[in-house]
């Protein structure tokens, strides 16, 4: 007798073949079956052996006077009358979804006469052969793929001349011009614009005065300035060691006119200049 070497905790134990071929498999699903009947059938006899009446569902007394939409439509509803033989067909368009208004419902349908057909009509329905070109669609598909021109990302290069292609196009493109009475009426309107802002009254113009032109304010500083200067060397020259009288009323005469001129410079140095309407 051929025996199996085990090892257990380092202990070897020697079990036969036989000891193996003796064991039988257990049907699990068998057993499983068997149990769930037997619950089953304990659970039917525990509900025989109670014999408690069924419990009602829960209904709101709200609701109580409220009668049944269903059993109005169903059980107290006429039936309706016995439908002719021709409802047991098919209506045309029935499965097309809702008719459309305008559109009658049976269109005739004009046959061709029978000089303009090009094939002979049929008889009857066995007379109708369909024609099938046999195509092999594999063969077909493989050659178009084969032939098919496979398209490649633009080059560095040919997107640097594309794009410089569009900036020269926009450059050169030519854009509308303003027409002729346009352009003069924007001109007059311009004119009109500066004579109303010229001829409108200064609020800080106090009355009975006048604004001086730019030219006259710009030509009387430039005549202060240089009164300012010969002044200035006037008093420069005095001596300063002799202090005579003469000298002293000299020096105050010239200060005196140098202050006036000062306060001149100051007034016609603003941008606006009013001066008194004799």
């Amino acid at each position: 007798m051929s025996t199996l070497s085990m090892f257990t905790d380092g202990k070897q134990f020697g079990v036969s073949r036989q000891y193996y071929s003796g064991l039988k498999s257990r049907d699990h699903v068998s057993e499983n079956v068997r149990r769930m009947r037997q619950i089953q059938r304990k659970c039917k006899e525990r509900e025989a052996a109670s014999n408690q009446p069924v419990r009602p569902m829960w209904k709101s007394e709200k609701y109580k006077d409220v009668s049944s939409k269903i059993k109005t439509d169903i059980i107290e509803k006429e039936p309706l009358p016995p439908r002719p033989c021709s409802a047991d067909f098919l209506r045309a368009h029935s499965r097309s979804g809702p008719p459309v208004k305008g559109v009658r419902s049976h269109t005739p349908v004009i046959s061709p006469p029978e000089d303009k057909l090009t094939v002979p009509r049929a008889q009857s329905a066995a007379d109708v052969r369909l024609t099938r070109n046999n195509i092999n669609f594999v063969k077909l598909n493989g050659i178009c793929a084969k032939h098919a021109k496979i398209p490649r990302c633009p080059s560095v290069n040919a997107l640097d001349e594309l794009r410089e292609k569009n900036e020269s196009e926009m450059q050169n493109y030519h854009r509308g011009e303003v027409p002729k009475y346009l352009r003069s009426r924007q001109k007059k309107w311009k004119q009109e614009e500066e004579e109303r802002i010229a001829n409108t009254p200064d609020p800080a113009l106090p009355p009975g005065h006048k604004v001086l032109p730019e030219e006259e304010r710009k030509q009387t500083l430039a005549l202060l300035k240089q009164n300012e200067n010969e002044l200035l060397r006037q008093l420069r020259a005095l001596p300063l060691c002799m202090d005579t009288v003469r000298v002293r009323n000299k020096r105050l005469e010239l200060e005196g006119k140098l202050a006036e001129v000062e306060e001149a410079v100051k007034i016609f140095a603003r941008p606006k200049v009013f001066v008194k309407v004799d």
